[in-house]
Formats: structure tokens, sequence, C-alpha cells
């Protein structure tokens, strides 16, 4: 099998054990809503600044949470049966099973990813090239670590070069697991509901990955990296259990107006990517807004009433709002030319969005 689609370029990992429906990129194993599709200057930006702000601790978080999460979706990528999940993670299966996650991680732009060697129980090292984010990407290597041994895997890393080689330290378990955020950080099942049956993305009629992904995206398996034709930024496969958590925990410590800090560089980081790219006023089409949310895994937009100064959106499957909030309102100044102020709240997992001149 080709390492991706010989039709459309989307990695054969992604459209092998992932769908895209209702608005949203679900794990085929288990109907969980996983990905979003994000810029990962967006993210790296967003985390640098909460790190000036709050110090290092917003890296524990984000390790945290990225490796749970990660270990989530690696226990359940290829089947969500656990008498199966067991096997692929045992002799003689984990060779397989640990490509294949490594092939995944690269498929969703974590970096040039290196198995480097294993021998389960003896000894393992790996070499990451590029990673988009140091912490996320050594917590996405955790999480596969942790479903493969059963426990929070202990590991060391060091810088070497331009890269850095993460070693397993046999036997050993990360004090992780006794840090009062693990299980508070704990993820959830994100499943979504059913939406308009009828709507669906155009698919590739080789791969059934939406067609447009790889028209709009580059995927380069070999350094791990996605990178948006258009602009040439790069983006990541963004778990949403992830930023979910960290939102959470975020809101526990800080309070609810936390969520206005992330809101609003959400809407700082799309305003300026619509200023700098001739696609803004296209996607003030209510079909074509709905292709662009469903497409990135960030919800369903079931209605869009533009009234002049005011206009209402729904949008279904939402599991990061602040993302999607962000994102509508700096495409409601680009189109407007004027500001706009935000009242937004959910309902279950629907999303309700007005947005009017300030």
């Amino acid at each position: 099998m080709s390492a991706c689609c010989a039709r459309c370029g989307v990695p054969a990992v992604i459209s092998k054990t992932h769908r895209w429906e209702n608005g949203c990129i679900v794990n085929r194993a288990n109907g969980n809503a996983n990905f979003s599709i994000y810029e990962a200057g967006f993210h790296n930006g967003l985390f640098d600044e909460l790190e000036r702000r709050l110090g290092s601790l917003i890296h524990r978080m984000v390790y945290i949470a990225g490796r749970i999460a990660a270990a989530g979706i690696a226990k359940n990528l290829f089947s969500a049966h656990p008498a199966v999940q067991k096997l692929m993670f045992r002799t003689p299966l984990y060779r397989h099973t640990q490509e294949s996650l490594i092939l995944f991680a690269r498929a969703i732009g974590m970096g040039k990813i290196e198995l480097l060697e294993h021998r389960m129980g003896k000894r393992g090292a790996v070499r990451v090239t590029n990673p988009f984010h140091l912490a996320h990407c050594t917590a996405v290597i955790l999480g596969g670590l942790d479903v493969m041994y059963g426990f929070p895997a202990a590991f060391t890393a060091r810088a070497e070069g331009s890269s850095y080689v993460g070693e397993l330290v046999v036997g050993k378990k990360d004090d992780v697991a006794s840090d009062e955020a693990y299980s508070r950080l704990a993820s959830q099942k994100l499943l979504p509901s059913n939406t308009d049956g009828k709507w669906s993305l155009p698919s590739c009629s080789r791969c059934s990955a939406p067609r447009e992904l790889g028209e709009l995206f580059r995927f380069d398996l070999s350094e791990g990296i996605i990178e948006e034709r258009a602009t040439g930024d790069r983006h990541i496969f963004y778990g949403h259990q992830s930023l979910n958590a960290i939102l959470r925990e975020f809101e526990r410590e800080l309070g609810p107006e936390v969520g206005d800090f992330f809101l609003q560089a959400e809407k700082d980081n799309f305003a300026a990517k619509l200023a700098s790219v001739a696609v803004g006023a296209g996607l003030w089409n209510e079909d074509i807004l709905r292709s662009y949310l469903a497409l990135r895994g960030m919800g369903f937009l079931s209605r869009m009433e533009d009234e002049g100064d005011r206009t209402l959106f729904e949008v279904g499957n939402v599991f990061t709002p602040t993302v999607i909030v962000g994102r509508l309102a700096a495409l409601w100044e680009h189109v407007k030319g004027r500001h706009s102020r935000q009242t937004y709240h959910t309902e279950g997992n629907t999303l309700q969005v007005e947005l009017t001149s300030s």
C-alpha cells in the first residue's frame, strides 16, 4: 500500500483511521471527534504568550493534557475492541504497531520522528527533528509508550544538533501520574451528534478523504510537515481533547474570563491571516463557510443569518468554542470593515454566536 493516496496525496494512515462527518474528523474505531486542522503558528504563539504570563507551568499542562489525549488516540486508533488493542501492543505485533504510530505522528504534522531503537522492556530511543512544539510532540510520543507499557513510562530527552533524542527509562514509571492535574486533565469522550445527513464534503474517489484536503494542503511524510499550499503556513492535526482539557484547567485556576484571552488570540491570529491572503470575502457565504469549518473538523455550520449589523451563527459539534468564535469575529470584521461585539453560548455541543457592531 502506498503511503499517500495517488490521487489526492492524503496519507493513507489518516484516511484509513479517520473519516469526516458531522463537521468533525472522527476516529473510525470509536466515533470520537479527534482532531481539527490548525495553524501551528497560532498554537505556538498562544502558548508562548501564556508562558510569558504564567511561567513554565503552561508547558507542563500542555505536556500532561497532550500525553493523555495521545494515549487515548493511540489506544483506539486501529480498533475499539479491548482484546484487539491488547494484542496490538504486545509481542509480536507491537513492532508493526509502533511503526504505524510513528507514521501517523508524521502524517498529522508532529515533525520528523525516527525510531532509533526499541526492544520491549529493554531499551528505546527516538529522534525528533523539527517538532512543531517540543512539549506537545514529546507528549504524543509518550502517549503511545504509555499505552504500550500499560503505565506512564519514564523518558529523558537531550538536544542533538537541530534535533532532540528521547530515551525510554526502562522499568521506571514517570511521576506524572502522581501530579494532581493528571486526573483533572483526563480526556473526555467527544462524540459528535448527527447533523444534516444529506450534506457531506466531496470525497476522493480512491481513498474517501475529502477531495479538497489534498488540494489545500501538502503532506510531507519524510519530514512530518503539513503545509498549506496557498500560504506556506505549517499546520497540524490538533487534538480536540488536548485543548479542551487545557481550557478546562485554565478556567478552574483563573476563572471563566480566561476564555476571553483564548478567543482574542484566535481572533487576532485569524485577522492577520485574512489580511495577508485574499480569501476572507470568499468565505462570507454559508455553503463555503460550512465546508471550510467541516474540512478542518471545527464543527457543522447549520445556520448563518446576516442582517447588516447583526449576524447569527449556529454551529454543531463544537468542542473548542473560543476557536470558532474568534475566527467568525475576525471574518465578520474583515468583511464588514468595523469592530465587532461577540456574544455566544453553547447548549450541549451546539454553539450559538451573535456578532454585532461594537
